[in-house]
């Protein structure tokens, strides 16, 4: 409308670029002040403030103390990680939290670390005893019960800072160089596997691997034939050459007393909960079978039911923490129905200042 004016010149070009300008001032200005804390609802209040003890909030980018004249804040995302609630409140009751991975350095590189509190209320990384580690001092293993048999010198291997260790391979006199890390490929690694490990040379199998392109995977943790920790995959049954079989017809599901957990977005079927995902019970039709399905597991984040349920019902879940990238990163997003399927939707970033 504006640009048929300037067309039938019932208005001038610096009119109209004097009032773009001052839309774009106006836009830039609202976004500079934009706090996403202000227009979004706070959590109930939640446990304890470990300054003053009064109860939390969870906001959109902080866990704030409620007590307005106390300054405890932890911020959310910490070097590129997204720190869950459930990790936030063992940070605060146990004055530390890990090993977490998915943390990345300044120059982008993955690291891990366990976070700290320290006595100002500020979280901070700690990566382990090094100092004993490079022979200021053999540390005193004495309280602890050892997790096996070290399979390169017959040492007893322990928990120590972010790794498994050998005794023999900390302090002034190392003999043994033998070291797992506690977290592997952005997964926790059990003492209970550890042990497994170092009793029989294998792990179960053990899901949600992330490589470094940013892919989950599920592997075996092995000893390798220099006693490593190394990976062992599934083996495949090699197809024949030359045949191809025919395609098996998948099992019929029976949804016979199952509770629908909503309506299908597609054809307006009942939704229902199987072991992997979310299907409609057309879906076993033999003529135009209904192809809608939400996985119970997306970039390595599980969906609840409840969620499930809020998609199919609202369009649109609560904002989910804890999805991985292609690359590997963790972000949060919405999932959204959108003409029958099922996408991300991000939410607003704000703009600095």
């Amino acid at each position: 409308f504006r640009l048929r004016e300037i067309e039938h010149r019932k208005l001038t070009r610096d009119a109209f670029m004097r009032d773009i300008r001052e839309l774009t001032n106006d836009i830039v200005g609202k976004a500079k002040h934009f706090h996403p804390d202000e227009h979004m609802p706070d959590s109930e209040p939640f446990g304890q403030c470990p300054k003053c003890g009064s109860p939390i909030t969870e906001r959109f980018k902080s866990f704030t103390c409620t007590n307005e004249e106390c300054a405890f804040t932890i911020w959310k995302t910490i070097a590129g990680r997204l720190l869950s609630r459930d990790e936030f409140e063992t940070l605060v009751r146990d004055k530390q939290v890990g090993p977490l991975g998915g943390f990345r350095s300044r120059k982008g590189k993955r690291f891990n670390a366990m976070l700290k509190l320290s006595d100002e209320f500020k979280t901070e990384f700690d990566f382990g005893p090094n100092g004993q580690e490079n022979g200021v001092a053999k540390p005193d293993f004495s309280s602890q019960e050892p997790l096996g048999t070290c399979p390169k010198c017959g040492g007893r291997v322990f928990e120590f800072g972010m790794s498994y260790i050998c005794e023999n391979s900390v302090g002034p006199n190392k003999t043994c160089d033998f070291r797992s890390g506690k977290v592997i490929l952005q997964r926790p690694i059990e003492c209970e596997q550890m042990q497994k490990l170092l009793a029989t040379g294998r792990t179960d199998l053990l899901e949600r691997f992330i490589s470094r392109k940013g892919r989950p995977f599920k592997a075996f943790l092995v000893l390798t034939d220099k006693k490593d920790v190394g990976f062992e995959f599934e083996k495949r049954e090699p197809k024949p050459k030359g045949e191809r079989k025919a395609k098996t017809p998948a099992p019929k599901i029976d949804f016979t007393g199952k509770e629908s957990v909503g309506t299908c977005p597609k054809c307006g079927g009942k939704i229902f909960e199987t072991e992997n995902s979310y299907i409609c019970e057309r879906s076993q039709s033999p003529r135009t079978p209904c192809k809608f399905r939400l996985s119970k597991t997306i970039l390595g984040l599980d969906i609840p039911k409840e969620q499930a349920q809020k998609l199919l019902t609202a369009g649109k879940t609560d904002l989910l923490d804890g999805f991985i990238s292609k690359r590997g990163r963790p972000f949060s997003a919405y999932l959204k129905l959108e003409d029958g399927k099922v996408g991300f939707e991000f939410p607003e970033k704000t703009a600095r200042a």
